[in-house]
């Protein structure tokens, strides 16, 4: 299932991605995104829950990789929109489960929507530039 795998793009989406992460909840949205979730996170199990941010991230891109290779999403536009795709068809209609059910507020589910969003495009996005070497 994994043959196939640009692991450098995958290894350099996931550093990206944990990047925009610290800046879409801490200086861009943090204390926007805190307010919307209307307490203060947990914290406690900061490193627990870091890693376990790392694992998802690295599976949700490793996933993305697989599905964009099955689709022949050869091009960055391809990859691109295949990764929207993606995220629209899967991502967004899970997420808006947030506020249909759970009771989640529109800003705080949009923050991360858009977290989402900009992830899946900047993934697919380097997913596609970083081709694998031909075997």
């Amino acid at each position: 299932m994994l043959k196939g795998i640009n692991w450098i793009a995958v290894l350099v989406a996931v550093v990206l991605l944990e990047a925009l992460g610290f800046l879409w909840y801490g200086p861009l949205f943090g204390e926007r995104w805190t307010a919307a979730l209307g307490k203060e996170p947990d914290m406690s199990n900061f490193a627990v829950n870091m890693s376990l941010g790392v694992v998802n991230t690295i599976i949700i891109v490793l996933g993305l990789s697989w599905l964009l290779r099955h689709l022949g999403a050869t091009s960055l536009q391809a990859a691109v929109l295949g990764a929207l795709a993606a995220w629209f068809f899967f991502n967004f209609t899970t997420m808006a489960v947030e506020y249909i059910y759970v009771g989640h507020s529109a800003e705080f589910v949009l923050i991360n929507m858009g977290f989402q969003l900009v992830s899946y495009v900047l993934a697919g996005a380097v997913l596609g530039l970083m081709k694998p070497k031909a075997a």
